[in-house]
């Protein structure tokens, strides 16, 4: 009833500008004298059923006029232009014949009527639209959120026609460009740039600060966050330029600033179209499934259309997971909990799946663990792989890539022995059917256990970092980055290969420390940087390529090929026969010792005790903690 109502006054204030449009229109036809009524008066009536029937067959009786845009401006063009067309035919060459003396009505009011018509249909609805939106405004500036935008590009304006329709009003852009101060984008002024937020913060008081630059590089990022930090607002940022253009998110998805955004190096981008003939179609297994590597892989594995997907893991719960995750794909799946060193079992997977394609993450990777499991490592990292190896050749695999670690290069810790190993047994097997490389790269950003995690919840729970060391360094990369490689690798490596990624500098962890500090909203003399020494089986510097080996360029840029003297495959046969009885024998120094001479650049402590664990590994750490203020996030 009331939306019945609502239409009949829409469709009578509507009538009246349409009487008003005709009256205006003669008088200017006729010098604002208004000769001859009753003509006028006897088409009035056929000029307004027109002009309402062609309203109503445009949809133009329902009143939202506060929504009026382009569509409702043409709408109203086509409604006056067809109504003019059928007012003419019907009044000038239909009434005017059949009626005896008629007077024609003059061409020119017919134009003039038009005009003014569509003018004031449309008119009015602007109108309504300014006012509503006024309203608002001032309805607004007492009870939303005031904000401001840092960036006054693009990615802004957008983001500011997002929050047009939300619980924010934007009272000022911050922009470093010079020629954009005092310009005003959808009405938000440039108030200043970064080095004046605080200034501006003080002038506005909003609650919340946004980020809108999503192709800002990351020391762009650090350098804004930082400033935003010091205002003691929270701030959040729009998603980045590549989840934008993937159409993965919108720009009203505003997000927490994310470690990865501060961390100085651009992510890689790689083509990986070259993916999709070698997986489209076939049926591929991967290893440690369950893991951050491994699930991320089969996510991405997902959009290239294998034929199936077989997903192992020995971690029961996290499988479990990633079966729910992977709900809606369209392609067959398979999760299947096994041990890859249970080589029955494996056998028994690969053959009834007819898998033909393997990446083989499974692994052992905690490093002071590592230290104090040895044959538990050996185990799983280096005869977990033969056997599976050879399985899957002699099971009609095509093609196997193994996943390797920086750790392996220079190793002085047991973990990077085996993950040397592996490199090396897949650079000597002599050449089958079956084609087998692996890819060498280092730390994930939010892999489980691994540093920012772990650093998070201490500053969460304790408020307090512990650091090994104040000058250890690690290479970083994103999980998406990283498995980006592995794809690409797989999709260029050839028999034998070991391909890197080019990882730009690495990144000091007592950095990452304070970045994390910075983002988690605690002031920042509140927490506090404890060293703690390395721990077993750590280094100070992590490295992506061994001194004799050679760096190759590859057809993808930033993707490296480690090339080096092979291993004769009889003697590391051999070598592994003799490691496997090592390990029947239980005795840490023995096996760490056959280790060696297979990994000759095992860069093992003196300090270990008589039963080959090294000493700190029992004992308190090797430097004692000390707290330190933490310096000036700027530092």
């Amino acid at each position: 009833m009331f939306l019945r109502s609502r239409s009949i006054w829409i469709a009578l204030l509507q009538l009246l500008l349409i009487v008003a449009s005709a009256a205006l229109a003669w008088l200017l036809r006729f010098d604002f004298a208004f000769p001859h009524p009753g003509l006028f008066l006897s088409a009035l009536p056929l000029l307004a059923l027109t002009r309402l029937g062609a309203l109503a067959r445009f949809n133009l009786f329902h009143g939202y006029w506060r929504y009026t845009g382009i569509s409702d401006a043409m709408d109203i063009a086509k409604a006056v232009s067809a109504g003019s067309l059928v007012f003419l035919v019907a009044e000038r060459w239909i009434v005017s014949r059949w009626i005896a003396g008629a007077n024609s009505i003059p061409i020119s009011f017919y134009v003039i009527e038009g005009i003014l018509s569509g003018v004031a249909l449309g008119g009015t609805r602007m109108l309504s639209r300014a006012f509503m939106q006024k309203v608002q405004q001032q309805a607004g500036q007492a009870t939303n959120k005031a904000v401001v935008v840092i960036g006054a590009g693009a990615g802004a304006a957008l983001l500011l026609q997002e929050l047009a329709h939300s619980g924010y009003t934007p009272y000022a852009l911050v922009d470093d460009d010079p020629a954009k101060k005092g310009v005003k984008l959808r009405g938000v002024p440039v108030a200043g740039g970064v080095d004046d937020l605080g200034q501006i913060v003080r002038r506005y008081h909003p609650s919340e600060l946004m980020i809108a630059i999503p192709s800002a590089t990351r020391t762009e990022m650090r350098r804004i966050t930082e400033s935003c930090q010091g205002t003691g607002l929270r701030f959040r940022t729009i998603p980045g330029l590549a989840d934008l253009l993937d159409g993965k998110v919108s720009v009203g998805q505003l997000r927490e600033v994310n470690p990865e955004d501060l961390l100085g190096r651009q992510p890689v981008k790689l083509n990986l179209e070259s993916v999709r003939h070698r997986i489209s179609g076939r049926n591929v297994m991967v290893t440690g499934a369950a893991g951050s590597i491994g699930a991320e892989l089969c996510n991405q594995l997902l959009r290239y259309g294998p034929s199936r997907l077989v997903c192992v893991d020995q971690a029961e719960t996290p499988l479990f997971y990633l079966q729910l995750a992977h709900r809606q794909s369209q392609v067959e799946t398979a999760y299947c909990v096994a041990d890859i060193t249970d080589h029955s079992r494996m056998r028994g997977l690969i053959e009834a799946h007819d898998v033909r394609v393997i990446f083989h993450a499974a692994a052992y990777k905690h490093v002071p663990l590592m230290e104090e499991n040895l044959e538990e490592a050996v185990k799983n990292n280096v005869f977990g792989l033969l056997g599976l190896m050879e399985i899957a050749d002699a099971s009609g695999c095509e093609d196997f890539l193994l996943i390797s670690s920086d750790k392996a290069v220079g190793p002085t810790s047991f973990m990077g022995c085996t993950k040397r190993i592996g490199e090396l047994i897949v650079a000597a097997r002599p050449a089958s059917g079956m084609r087998s490389l692996c890819v060498r790269f280092g730390n994930v950003l939010g892999s489980q256990g691994s540093v920012i995690p772990l650093f998070q919840q201490q500053i969460k729970m304790n408020h307090r970092i512990t650091v090994t060391h104040p000058e250890i360094t690690r290479y970083f990369m994103t999980i998406p980055e990283a498995v980006s490689l592995v794809l690409e690798a797989f999709s260029i490596g050839g028999q034998g290969d070991i391909l890197v990624l080019d990882m730009g500098e690495p990144v000091r962890i007592l950095d990452l420390a304070k970045t994390l500090i910075r983002l988690s909203g605690i002031p920042q003399d509140q927490v506090r940087i404890v060293y703690t020494g390395l721990r077993p089986g750590e280094k100070l510097f992590e490295e992506l390529f061994y001194k004799f080996e050679q760096r190759m360029s590859t057809s993808t840029e930033r993707v490296l090929r480690a090339k080096s003297p092979v291993t004769s495959w009889t003697e590391l046969q051999d070598q592994l026969k003799a490691l496997r009885a090592e390990c029947a024998t239980s005795d840490p120094v023995r096996i760490r010792l056959r280790v060696k001479e297979i990994v000759p650049q095992y860069q093992w402590s003196t300090s270990w005790d008589d039963r080959g664990i090294p000493a700190s590994a029992v004992k308190e750490p090797l430097v004692a903690p000390v707290s330190v203020a933490l310096p000036n996030a700027g530092n």
